[in-house]
């Protein structure tokens, strides 16, 4: 008998569901199929019904492309994809990167998503733009596997609007991606199944069902649903009804935390802030360990630039754009049932070099106007931005933390002259935070500078390389009831420190 699968189209409640496409291959679709599936072998044991088949096992691999007008993106501002696939134990995919579901055509700069099977035993994902770059979302097989043997969902929500892609797998919500550093996104290409182009030479080494494509941007527990239809058992992890304090960390890693290694840098990145305790950490020179790092502690991470991510244990239920994506990221984080939580992480511009204006002899007033060609500006902008979209203003807890590369106006003063050139030096960007009406958290708990310089730059260098240390990596804080309980670097690892900065760790009651 002449086998075939059925393009199906539902309307579901608008508000939970939107309108969904599906394509999956059970025994009711094939009935009322327009497709022939002759060719292909169909497995028993799909997530629903019978699943496509495009292992070794099967004789026809060839992808297939969704033709119809239902299953195109173009000019849509929210849309979503779900697919679930499953590979044999251990099965290998091709080493230039397998595509499971794809809207990306470079040749025909027609941008869009794509999802993929990585070679390591993970998947990926990730957007083309018109122009054909991309940016991807590579995660590790150790905590996302799918060559395991198991069904696995993925999935995939743009939000045009905001400029943002959320990545799932099995119904976790495991990154978040700022995606307005990449040009326009059409999506005027075709989605195919099963691979990047109509070949078997690229062709997924797995199998495929229910493939889904939603006209909204699904919520993280409508995700959640879709996983736990399957897998009855799965359970959301519920959060406290409410928190007493939050552990959070500011860490500039150096290059990604790579200049001890690829592989053993970014893990002892993991290490620092897995030993610290820190459920929140502003990442600095992100650039491309995000992944491998959120892995390895199991947290969720918002890639906002190349530079700039938070990892977060905690929901992350919003995130905002201040000023430019290189300089500030932003979210709202769900620490609790009741409780929510701002937290801003940024860098400020490496230059003017101070130690090279204090080797010169530069007046203090040069050096203070100096700072407002770069970080001063920077900062003031971000503040202004922030306050204007009511981000850091009224009841809720805001912490703001980063690499702002100068020091502090509270730890150049009299008693600290000899260890600065003889000068005392009024920062403006420290003092534009206490303006804005934030605290400095390790100050607030060690006020005396001489006592407790806590210089974090930089662990890297001795005294003869670098010849000036200094403090430049801060955690503010404001809001009502929010205390610093304990604040202190971090510049030590078991083997070796993985960075040029220490990292910044405070613990607040809440």
């Amino acid at each position: 008998m002449k086998k075939t699968f059925f393009l199906m189209l539902l309307s579901l409640p608008a508000l939970a569901w939107g309108q969904v496409r599906t394509v999956g291959f059970d025994a009711a679709a094939q009935k009322n199929g327009a497709i022939p599936l002759d060719r292909y072998t169909l497995v028993a044991d799909g997530v629903q019904g019978e699943a496509l088949d495009l292992t070794a096992a099967a004789a026809c691999r060839v992808p297939l492309e969704l033709d119809s007008l239902a299953f195109m993106v173009k000019g849509r501002k929210y849309y979503s994809v779900a697919v679930w696939v499953r590979t044999p134990k251990g099965q290998v995919q091709g080493g230039s990167g397998t595509v499971i579901a794809t809207n990306a055509d470079k040749a025909a700069k027609a941008g869009g998503f794509t999802i993929g099977a990585a070679a390591n035993g993970s998947w990926y994902a990730g957007f083309t733009d018109n122009a054909g770059n991309s940016l991807w979302y590579e995660p590790t097989a150790a905590r996302q596997p799918i060559n395991d043997g198991r069904w696995h969902l993925l999935a995939v929500t743009y939000d045009g609007n905001r400029g943002k892609a959320r990545f799932y797998y099995d119904g976790k919500n495991v990154a978040i991606y700022n995606l307005r550093e990449l040009g326009g996104l059409s999506g005027a290409g075709k989605i195919r199944i099963g691979g990047g182009d109509g070949t078997e030479w690229n062709a997924f080494n797995g199998q495929i069902d229910e493939f889904a494509l939603y006209d909204t941007q699904l919520t993280p527990e409508t995700v959640f649903r879709l996983y736990a239809s399957y897998y009855t058992r799965a359970r959301l992890e519920q959060l406290p009804e409410r928190r007493d304090n939050l552990r959070l960390m500011g860490f500039n890693i150096w290059h990604g935390g790579n200049e001890t290694g690829s592989e053993a840098g970014p893990k002892r990145v993991a290490d620092i802030i897995r030993d610290s305790g820190a459920e929140v950490v502003g990442l600095i020179e992100t650039y491309g360990s995000g992944p491998k790092i959120a892995d390895e502690l199991g947290y969720c991470l918002y890639l906002h630039s190349s530079n700039l991510s938070i990892l977060s244990r905690f929901p992350i239920v919003e995130t905002a754009d201040f000023f430019r994506p290189f300089n500030c990221s932003a979210a709202k984080i769900q620490v609790s049932k009741t409780q929510t939580v701002n937290y801003i992480n940024l860098w400020l511009h490496y230059l003017p070099d101070t130690r090279q204006q204090l080797l010169d002899k530069v007046s203090v007033d040069s050096i203070v106007a100096g700072e407002w060609t770069t970080r001063a500006a920077e900062l003031e902008q971000i503040l202004k931005e922030a306050d204007d979209a009511g981000f850091i203003g009224g009841s809720v807890p805001t912490f703001v933390s980063g690499d702002f590369n100068i020091d502090s106006h509270l730890d150049w003063i009299e008693s600290t002259r000899d260890e600065h050139e003889g000068y005392v030096v009024p920062w403006p960007t420290s003092q534009l935070m206490e303006r804005a009406g934030f605290t400095d958290s390790y100050r607030k708990l060690y006020p005396d500078p001489k006592t407790h310089p806590c210089k974090t730059w930089s662990p890297a260098y001795t005294p003869e390389e670098n010849g000036f240390y200094y403090r430049i990596d801060f955690i503010f804080y404001k809001g009502p009831g929010v205390k610093p309980r304990e604040s202190r670097m971090i510049d030590t690892h078991g083997v070796r420190f993985p960075s040029d900065h220490a990292a910044m760790l405070t613990v607040f009651d809440l």
